[in-house]
């Protein structure tokens, strides 16, 4: 892989986790203004949960769905730019002075 697409890789698996960060928490913290049972400390069954109960409260509640389907693609980009940063571990080691 050259050095500017490892860049880009990069570039999108730290914004990707970002965003993901800002779309759980708008999530939650939607459910949690209305009073709905949250867990803070989660297990991925937990995340999942979450998930179904925003999705299924969020048209009742007038809110946006898109949170929900963004999540889940940069999920995917989050995922598939971590298998091509570990696939290109040399370029990560030198990144990092190792």
């Amino acid at each position: 892989m050259s050095n500017a697409a490892f860049n880009i890789v990069l570039a999108l698996c730290f914004g990707s986790a970002l965003a993901l960060n800002v779309l759980h928490f708008r999530m939650k913290f939607r459910l949690v203004s209305a009073n709905l049972p949250v867990k803070w400390m989660m297990s991925p069954w937990d995340d999942w949960r979450m998930w179904k109960t925003y999705r299924s409260e969020a048209p009742a509640r007038n809110w946006p769905v898109w949170p929900f389907y963004a999540y889940r693609v940069l999920l995917v980009v989050f995922g598939l730019s971590g298998v091509m940063l570990l696939l290109n571990a040399d370029k990560l080691d030198k990144l990092f002075g190792g």
